[in-house]
């Protein structure tokens, strides 16, 4: 699992089994091999609910892989290949959405593997939408500093930055497509025009449909020419599979571990659910400070009790954690005592956090939850009655079958 798909290589993941199709003679079906060899030889399940997109999917890699002429709209560019092609020439991209867990993000390790790379292929890139837009608005911002010594001064930055970004990746894949602030929602529009003007293919993965994108939004009059260009620019298609593969694990294991081998549950579980899938390290902005992951796999992360509840941390960073993964795997949580009240009380503030918004917790711990706390007097004392509380709600089927953990 990774933005927020179990549908991994695992026994237990599944995809649709693409039957030689008549209409696709004539191409590559580099993708529906791939699936089929996998439900071949048992890692895959099928799964027609993805059959749409694997061939959507395949008809985007078919593009990418075809030899490029240069701009057709250039004489002399099938010759040279030296100009850009642009917008109408460009590869249409596609915008996968659908409920967690059903297999968008194993698609798209998928596919961006077999997308074209090294010397001759347009550069690729894959990245995390939240982490695409701290990036975006880093330059920017580097941008408007570099202009104050300029000699001669440019009041839009947009432009030269869907130039260069453009330059960097041919093919941008996001994982997590979603828009929930107002500084991303005013400049989408332009930069993704800049982007699509200069050739780009997107293809994206979400939980919700365009027209569901920064719903409530200030302003959001002002963002629904972006949605328009996205459905323009890209197929947009819902993978509706019926099964919820993350849920599926998650039904099979304790989220709450204790004991001795807590931590060993919790590793395998880990490893479960990230299995064929990327774990790579992330960093989210908050405040203008950074907070870092040495484990993330999509919208899933994996942290220590120490590394949230003993570092200065507040509940700002973890609304910002829970805006950014929807599964926290959260290991070596101790019994704590009263010298502890400041890690107890961040304990508490983390809770609170991921209960409000909906997310999933599968803990290690070395005591159940009303064991953690050994103090009796005190605020804390108090607010751990309601953390135990919210604790064994968040182990219970019904917690983990809602579906707001989008």
């Amino acid at each position: 699992m990774t933005t927020d798909d179990h549908a991994s290589s695992s026994p237990d993941a599944a995809v649709s089994n693409p039957a030689a199709n008549p209409n696709h003679a004539s191409k590559q079906r580099r993708l529906s091999g791939e699936i089929a060899a996998a439900i071949e030889q048992g890692q895959l399940k099928p799964d027609t609910a993805q059959a749409k997109a694997i061939e959507a999917l395949d008809d985007i890699l078919d593009e990418l892989h075809a030899p490029k002429l240069g701009n057709k709209k250039s004489a002399l560019g099938w010759l040279f290949g030296k100009k850009p092609r642009v917008a109408d020439d460009s590869v249409r991209g596609l915008y996968l959405w659908g409920g967690v867990g059903r297999g968008k993000t194993m698609l798209m390790d998928r596919f961006f593997d077999l997308a074209p790379a090294g010397k001759g292929a347009p550069p690729k890139r894959r990245v995390h939408f939240h982490a695409f837009m701290l990036d975006v608005h880093a330059r920017i911002h580097a941008w408007r500093q570099q202009q104050k010594t300029a000699k001669e001064r440019s009041a839009d930055p947009i432009p030269p930055l869907a130039a260069e970004l453009a330059k960097e990746s041919q093919l941008l894949c996001f994982d997590e497509f979603a828009v929930t602030d107002v500084a991303d929602a005013m400049l989408l529009g332009r930069l993704f025009t800049g982007l699509f003007g200069h050739g780009v293919t997107v293809v994206a993965t979400s939980n919700v449909q365009p027209d569901g994108l920064y719903k409530d939004g200030l302003n959001r009059s002002f963002f629904l020419p972006f949605i328009a260009l996205v459905k323009e620019r890209m197929v947009v298609m819902e993978l509706a599979s019926a099964t919820d593969y993350r849920m599926e694990l998650l039904g099979n294991h304790r989220t709450y571990m204790v004991g001795d081998d807590a931590d060993a549950q919790l590793d395998g579980l880990w490893r479960e659910m990230t299995d064929g899938l990327i774990v790579e390290p992330a960093s989210i902005e908050v405040a203008g400070r950074q907070l870092d992951f040495a484990q993330t796999c999509g919208g899933l992360v994996r942290e220590s009790f120490d590394a949230l509840c003993k570092r200065p941390l507040g509940a700002g960073d973890y609304l910002a954690l829970t805006e950014r993964f929807h599964t926290l795997f959260l290991e070596h949580v101790p019994v704590m005592e009263f010298a502890d009240k400041n890690a107890a009380k961040r304990f508490i503030a983390l809770i609170d956090t991921l209960y409000d918004q909906g997310r999933i917790l599968i803990v290690s711990a070395e005591e159940r939850p009303s064991k953690l706390y050994n103090v009796d007097h005190g605020t804390e004392a108090f607010e751990f009655e309601r953390t135990i509380s919210r604790l064994r709600e968040m182990q219970s089927e019904e917690w983990l079958d809602r579906q707001n953990l989008a």
